[in-house]
């Protein structure tokens, strides 16, 4: 399957890259959701970065990942 032939609805997306923050295993892990669901978005995200990279969830943690989104129109 090519990146094309991914289809999403047009509209504002929010987008979280792993590559933004430093780490020891140089992860390249992306994440996007419609800016409507950014509580789903934090969500992942801190799934992620507990599993992946040892953190524990926390306020910090969570107001860092939502700083660290992009948002971008598709």
């Amino acid at each position: 399957m090519a990146l094309s032939d991914i289809k999403v609805a047009s509209g504002s997306y929010l987008v979280g890259n792993c590559a933004d923050f430093p780490s020891d295993n140089n992860c390249q892990l992306v994440i996007m959701g419609p800016v409507n669901q950014k509580d789903d978005l934090i969500e992942a995200g801190v799934a992620h970065v507990v599993a992946s990279h040892g953190h524990e969830d926390s306020p910090e943690l969570r107001e860092m990942l939502s700083g660290g989104l992009r948002t971008v129109e598709v």
